[in-house]
């Protein structure tokens, strides 16, 4: 495993309470939008772990001047990229999410006293909205983020976590007791939030908002967006992960979706 450190690592005297753990490949005009977010956030302490996949342009240099920790893993996937980010981490929180997602100023703050005040608590997500979607994109988003609230908010076994790495937090020793993301399964962050509800407490917080980026919407088209995500409706049917239609569903999203996410 080849692995780049772009800064040196400072030793700490106290762990940060969140670590932010970042996959990138070339986002340098997004990278930004994002590590501000962070940098505004309230009284809390935090790292942020930026794992690069080799990109050519300026992503690491202005992740660095946000004083980031840039690791370069040439050619490497974004869900093993977020494995390696999760045992670089030094808090108790990770927080998982992509270059093109901005954070409300308060939310890590909000984060850490959910988490404080239940010790129970696995893990947490919330509602995305996109802040440059077309009308109808914001629609459908809305609707997304009613049936992961309804569903997560069901009695076992009825009760469904579904997640995204656009925002998902977890404590860490849960983290590495789910044994990570399924680096080969293109819905491995869905995934993970079956494993997580199995494991313990989960929440979808409508108070926990994050602003996302509709750039891939309106890149590839609606419908061409939704055909390629439809995987996700196997977070809420688990039954329909051994079917044939979405095995051969989900290889096909997977030949696209590097490509995808480089733009």
């Amino acid at each position: 495993m080849t692995i780049v450190r772009e800064v040196e690592r400072m030793p700490i005297d106290v762990a940060p309470q969140v670590s932010v753990i970042v996959p990138t490949l070339n986002e340098e005009r997004h990278i930004g939008l994002l590590l501000s977010s962070i940098k505004n956030q309230s009284s809390t302490t935090c790292e942020i772990l930026i794992m690069d996949g080799g990109s050519k342009d300026k992503t690491a240099e202005i992740a660095k001047a946000y004083g980031a920790d840039v690791i370069v893993l040439p050619r490497y996937g974004e869900f093993i990229s977020r494995n390696i980010g999760a045992k670089e981490a030094r808090g108790a929180l990770l927080l998982f999410t992509c270059a093109d997602i901005t954070f409300p100023p308060d939310l890590f703050s909000r984060i850490v006293q959910e988490f404080r005040e239940r010790p129970e608590l696995v893990a947490l997500t919330g509602p995305g909205y996109p802040f440059d979607a077309p009308a109808f994109g914001k629609v459908e988003y809305g609707i997304y983020n009613l049936l992961r609230y309804f569903f997560a908010k069901l009695p076992k076994p009825l009760k469904r976590f579904s997640t995204s790495t656009n925002f998902l937090v977890v404590r860490k020793d849960y983290f590495e007791k789910s044994g990570g993301f399924a680096i080969d399964d293109i819905n491995a962050d869905g995934l993970m939030g079956k494993k997580l509800l199995e494991m313990g407490e989960v929440a979808f917080s409508l108070d926990s908002r994050i602003y996302l980026s509709a750039r891939r919407m309106k890149n590839m088209g609606f419908f061409a967006f939704n055909k390629h995500y439809l995987y996700v409706v196997e977070n809420f049917l688990f039954s329909s992960s051994e079917a044939s239609f979405m095995k051969s569903w989900k290889l096909g999203s997977k030949r696209k979706h590097r490509k995808i996410h480089e733009v």
